[in-house]
């Protein structure tokens, strides 16, 4: 195999590759033995026809075609190896000759940056101990006994702590504003979450009972547009109810059904909330060591992986915001920005998650923390048990792509266990 390297730019370089017949055969033999598998030759069994007969019958074209992607695919990870070249991703792909004699193409890498750790051991820092307060379990009991709360129905005037169903209509200098019309809309009185003066006129309404207002939105209103101009409402009041919450007594726990008393529910409650905080804290933990290591690590980042982050970045957030009904370009309309606006924003943040992968990677190689088979099986199994979880169809994942993700998981959080016991 012959190897010839062109640098284009910072951490990407042009590899061309070459491979003789001899070393193509392995490939086309691949192929052969794949094609055969659907091919029907009189005297051989399916997948057992011999690669000159095969050659023969079907002509080196369709082989050729079949052994084409095995080929780049294999020569590539040789080369690679060969010119001792950290690949990060492939781009380019140029078939200059393509024959059974001869495979000669070209490809652009982009190439992982150079990592200089900095310090990663013994860097003084500490795990903060993780208390649970009476009061955080009390918290916890309440909201477990309000999420329990039956609603019934009151005819009376709406107070604090009212739950209300109401429509509502909102238009500014007789035009309706975008949004401002809702049926149903649920409403809990007292809780501050419209503009200033809303709730205090609905305050006394009856179930039934209309009513029309006008007030002035804040100068800091997150739809700028709006922001201290007069607003207009309508609104109908469609019902008004009390919320009953149970008492904390025999009854209600047994009414959970896994507790018998009391004691016991706060003992269940106070470890939840341990757990929680420890992961949290573990999480701080981390963070703080990476950050650490990041500060007097040296990585000269190239433009185009700080580019391709930010892809990501906005590509995900862009998903989000589907998931909540929203479009992406009217919520930087209504924002006033740009996509570029939102690159820039971004860029410092996206820089730091390409960095700090980076030493993690890096660090993990001079290690030498390996993820091991069964490793990588047993955290792709528990991914696609969260997916079925989720409601994903699971005939839809990539089994490798899942097994991959799997092993990165694994392999960060094997980093990660190493640092917090070198650094305890």
């Amino acid at each position: 195999m012959i190897t010839k390297l062109k640098p284009v730019a910072n951490s990407q370089t042009e590899l061309e590759v070459e491979l003789n017949k001899e070393e193509l055969r392995e490939y086309l033999e691949k192929a052969s033995e794949t094609i055969s598998q659907a091919v029907s030759i009189a005297g051989f069994r399916p997948g057992k026809v011999p690669f000159e007969i095969l050659r023969k019958e079907i002509g080196d074209k369709k082989i050729l075609e079949e052994a084409l992607e095995m080929a780049v695919v294999g020569s590539l990870a040789k080369a690679a190896e060969k010119e001792k070249l950290k690949v990060m991703a492939s781009s380019e792909l140029k078939i200059m000759e393509n024959t059974a004699d001869l495979l000669r193409y070209s490809v652009r890498l982009m190439l992982y940056p150079e990592v200089k750790l900095g310090n990663y051991k013994n860097l003084g820092l500490q795990k903060k101990e993780v208390k649970v307060e009476d009061k955080e379990i009390e918290e916890a009991v309440r909201y477990i006994l309000k999420s329990r709360a039956a609603y019934q129905d009151f005819n009376g005037p709406a107070e604090n702590g009212h739950h209300l169903e109401i429509d509502f209509e909102v238009s500014t200098g007789g035009q309706s504003v975008e949004g401002g019309k809702s049926e149903n809309h649920p409403f809990v009185l007292g809780q501050g979450n419209f503009i200033p003066g809303f709730e205090e006129q609905l305050a006394g309404l009856k179930k039934g009972e209309a009513k029309e207002f006008s007030l002035e939105a804040p100068d800091d209103y997150y739809q700028k547009s709006l922001a201290g101009k007069k607003l207009d409402f309508k609104i109908t009041v469609k019902s008004v109810k009390t919320v009953l919450v149970p008492e904390l007594n025999d009854d209600f726990i047994k009414s959970l059904g896994q507790f018998s008393s009391q004691e016991e529910l706060k003992k269940n409650i106070a470890e939840g909330i341990k757990v929680e905080k420890e992961q949290k804290e573990t999480e701080r933990f981390r963070m703080e060591i990476l950050d650490k290591i990041d500060v007097a690590s040296k990585i000269d980042l190239p433009e185009k992986m700080i580019e391709q982050q930010l892809d990501a970045l906005i590509a995900n957030f862009d998903q989000n915001l589907h998931a909540q009904g929203m479009e992406l370009a009217l919520y930087l309309a209504h924002l006033k920005k740009s996509q570029n606006d939102l690159r820039k924003e971004w860029r410092g943040q996206a820089e730091k998650q390409i960095r700090q992968s980076l030493i993690l990677r890096e660090l993990g190689q001079k290690e030498n923390i390996k993820v091991s088979e069964q490793e990588m099986e047993e955290a792709a199994a528990g991914l696609l048990m969260r997916y079925s979880g989720q409601g994903q169809d699971q005939s839809k994942v990539d089994p490798e792509e899942l097994k991959q993700k799997a092993g990165e998981v694994v392999f960060r959080e094997k980093v990660f266990q190493y640092l917090e016991e070198n650094n305890i």
